[in-house]
C-alpha cells in the first residue's frame, strides 16, 4: 500500500485533465459554487492548504488514479452527512447586497390598492324560425232555383195562357286562398366586457428603527463576515479533520 497526500493528488488531476474534488453530487449549496471556471481555482486553493497532509484511504490502493476516485466519493460522503449545516450555510452565501444593508436595520416595502375584476360576456343569440299562417279556399255556392206554373181561363177550353217560369241564377262567392308569413328573425347581443380598475401605489419605508447606530450595524456587519461566517473554509475544514492526515 502506498499513501498518497494531497499534492500527488493535485498533480495527477491536472496532468489527466480532471478534478480534484467531486463534481455533480446533486446537491445545490456545492454543484453551484464548485462549477465552471470556479471548479479549478477551488481544486487550488484546497491542494495548497493541504499540500502536505496524505490522504487516509482506507480501502488501500496501489495507484494514484484508484486513490484519486476514492478521494472524490469520501469527500461526497462527507457532503452528504452535512447536508442539512452546508444548506443553511449557502442560503447566506446568497444574499445579495440588496438584502444585506450595512447602514440601517429597517426595511419594509408596502403595496396597497383596490383589486381589479373583470367580467366577460360572450355573444348570444337568439333565433326565432320561420313561420307560416295559411287559411285555405273557401266557396260558398247558392244553386240556381226555377219556378214554372201554367194557367187557364176558366171559360175557354182551348185558349191555353203562356208558360211562365221564375229563375234565380247560381250565386257562387269565393274566398281565395291567403297566407300569412313571419319570416325568421336573429336577435343577437355582441360580446363585451365589464371592467373596474382603480389607482394603486407603493409605500416604501427603510431606515433604522433606533436600536442600533449605525456605526453599530457596520461593526457586527464586519465581525460576521471576518470571524463567524465560513461556508467553503467550513467545507474544507471538515474534509481536513476526517479524512487527512499531517505529515511529521
Amino acid at each position: 500500500m502506498k499513501a498518497f497526500n494531497i499534492r500527488d493528488l493535485y498533480l495527477h488531476a491536472q496532468q489527466e485533465g480532471a478534478d480534484l474534488l467531486p463534481a455533480s453530487v446533486g446537491m445545490d449549496f456545492w454543484d453551484q459554487v464548485y462549477t465552471g471556471t470556479d471548479k479549478p481555482v477551488i481544486d487550488r486553493e484546497f491542494a495548497r492548504r493541504f499540500s502536505g497532509f496524505t490522504y487516509y484511504d482506507f480501502l488501500m490502493p496501489d495507484d494514484v488514479s484508484t486513490s484519486l476516485a476514492d478521494l472524490k466519493s469520501d469527500i461526497t460522503s462527507i457532503l452528504t452527512f452535512n447536508k442539512k449545516r452546508y444548506e443553511e450555510m449557502y442560503r447566506v452565501f446568497l444574499v445579495s447586497d440588496e438584502d444585506d444593508p450595512i447602514t440601517y436595520n429597517y426595511d419594509m416595502t408596502e403595496t396597497t390598492g383596490a383589486q381589479h375584476s373583470e367580467t366577460k360576456y360572450g355573444q348570444t343569440e337568439f333565433t326565432k324560425g320561420s313561420e307560416t299562417f295559411t287559411k285555405g279556399q273557401q266557396e260558398n255556392t247558392n244553386g240556381e232555383l226555377k219556378d214554372s206554373h201554367n194557367v187557364a181561363p176558366y171559360n175557354s177550353l182551348t185558349a191555353t195562357m203562356p208558360e211562365s217560369e221564375d229563375i234565380t241564377a247560381s250565386q257562387t262567392i269565393t274566398e281565395g286562398q291567403r297566407q300569412d308569413t313571419e319570416g325568421q328573425r336573429v336577435d343577437t347581443t355582441g360580446e363585451h366586457t365589464d371592467e373596474t380598475d382603480s389607482n394603486e401605489w407603493t409605500l416604501t419605508r427603510k431606515g433604522n428603527i433606533g436600536v442600533q447606530t449605525a456605526g453599530d450595524i457596520l461593526r457586527i456587519h464586519t465581525e460576521y463576515w471576518t470571524e463567524k461566517y465560513k461556508f467553503l473554509q467550513l467545507i474544507f475544514d471538515d474534509i481536513c479533520k476526517q479524512i487527512l492526515l499531517a505529515e511529521v
